[in-house]
């Protein structure tokens, strides 16, 4: 080789590793003019740069903002965005009928498949599973939800009330209390009885348990899941887990299977979820054992931190509006004399009280988002217009609820508005679905307002409650949503 040839070689070492990113820009480059310009999408309205890329929508989402950034979105362009090249972010109350509702003889909308978490053990809950297993497992679990299964657990909910009750009693006179730590408490002891068959011991130990720790601790790293998901990277996710996380999901399975294995044990006549399921095991319609622990896990989950999130909101905004704080008390203390007379079923003829509670859920949801569903295959419409298969929808509950077209006074706290009154006949009641609806709506909706009204009731029932405000403390709503 002569000392040109040489010479020309090394000069273009700079270029050849340069080529694999001029190629990466190139690719992204033709993706974004495609996106803007020929896109079947390319007709709903956002942010540019939305449409362009899901990048912008990938960070918004890994930093916790994205509700209240599409929020404003939603405010300048109107019910429904394009925020991202494939999805839509959609908020007419129509909506829920077309995606979410039954779809008869019809393909469902599936959920989208970065929304789906397996379980360690390999199986999908009933949050994730497919059409035919979700029905099979809501069957074998729709006793423990009805009324009847409701009764018969309520000895151990109003057990862990008494509980919490007493142990605020003994530390009341100590100084301002965390009721989002006795909440937490509380929820996940009811929901560890019912769901595991035993109590995690928050209240009797004044702790959180480690695995309900663990569990907080990967909410972030679920939404990381899913992104890395959406991005097509699942393959990468054994070369970068640490080992803190290989040791944190080995820890998960093994306590959720030492859990059933404890449960199924006992046997049926245990007043829980798992009495019917437990009596199917060995037919061919019931559930398998792995089944059971993916569903427990999953019920553990939706059963605990988001009552115990909704009933925090509730009594911080009760605290800041001292007039329907008094009005909710007032109509709690009048209705019983003794607060062993509050349970379940009795708190359900407070008129305020349950507005109460719908108007947290609508200022403050504890699952602000709905998970996302695709368009499936062949298309479908969706108010009207014909959406390509494969399209992600949207909906979430905190925008819906806070946008100002379908609300009087959207960001104030006044439960009036769901007792009929003048001012807030024209709001739009027919978007707010906080537990969904259609075939995959919250099983445990039932249970979960009785748990929610009779909490609030004993606490009102037995304190006068006020908001202590510590130095440097944040305002209560400025948080970071992930899932929860």
């Amino acid at each position: 080789m002569t000392a040109f040839g040489s010479l020309v070689h090394w000069k273009l070492i700079p270029l050849y590793l340069a080529l694999p990113f001029i190629i990466l820009l190139v690719k992204h480059a033709v993706e974004a003019i495609y996106n803007l310009f020929f896109h079947p999408l390319r007709k709903y309205p956002g942010p540019r740069m939305w449409a362009a890329s899901g990048l912008p929508r990938t960070i918004q989402r890994t930093r916790g903002v994205e509700m209240w950034v599409r929020l404003e979105a939603h405010k300048k362009y109107g019910p429904v965005i394009r925020m991202a090249p494939n999805e839509l972010s959609w908020i007419e109350p129509g909506v829920w009928k077309d995606v979410w509702a039954h779809r008869q003889g019809q393909e469902e909308f599936p959920k989208h498949e970065m929304d789906r978490i397996r379980h360690p053990n390999g199986r999908y809950g009933i949050f994730s599973a497919e059409r035919a297993d979700h029905s099979r497992y809501r069957r074998l679990l729709s006793y423990a939800f009805s009324e009847k299964g409701m009764r018969e657990q309520q000895p151990h909910i109003l057990g862990y009330v008494d509980l919490l009750i007493k142990d605020l009693k003994e530390v009341a006179g100590e100084g301002p209390q965390d009721m989002v730590k006795w909440f937490n408490f509380t929820t996940f002891d009811i929901i560890g009885k019912l769901a595991f068959g035993q109590d995690f011991s928050c209240l009797t130990e004044k702790k959180m348990h480690p695995w309900i720790a663990m569990i907080f601790g990967n909410v972030k790293s679920i939404v990381l899941l899913g992104t890395i998901k959406r991005l097509g990277l699942e393959w990468v996710l054994p070369y970068i887990a640490s080992s803190d996380q290989l040791a944190a999901r080995i820890y998960n399975h093994n306590f959720t299977s030492d859990m059933m294995t404890n449960r199924v044990a006992r046997g049926t006549n245990q007043h829980d979820f798992w009495d019917n399921v437990i009596a199917h095991i060995d037919k061919k319609t019931g559930m398998s054992f792995d089944e059971m622990v993916s569903n427990a896990a999953n019920l553990v989950l939706a059963g605990s931190e988001t009552t115990a999130t909704l009933l925090s909101g509730c009594l911080h905004l009760l605290m800041t509006n001292p007039a329907a704080l008094a009005k909710v008390t007032e109509e709690i203390r009048s209705a019983f004399t003794s607060d062993d007379q509050i349970d379940l079923f009795s708190t359900s003829q407070l008129p305020y009280t349950l507005a109460v509670l719908e108007e947290t859920m609508r200022i403050y949801p504890p699952a602000p988002t709905q998970t996302n569903r695709s368009v499936p295959a062949g298309g479908a419409l969706v108010q009207g217009q014909h959406l390509p298969a494969g399209t992600t929808i949207a909906l979430s509950q905190y925008i819906a609820n806070h946008y100002p077209k379908y609300w009087t006074k959207p960001e104030s706290f006044i439960p009036e508005r769901f007792l009929g009154a003048e001012e807030f006949k024209n709001d739009c009641f027919d978007v707010m679905q906080p537990f969904s609806v259609g075939p995959r709506n919250c099983i445990g909706r039932n249970l979960a307002y009785a748990e929610m009204r009779l909490i609030l009731c004993r606490v009102l029932w037995n304190f006068d409650v006020d908001r202590v405000i510590r130095e440097g403390e944040k305002e209560w709503f400025d948080q970071k949503t992930y899932i929860l």
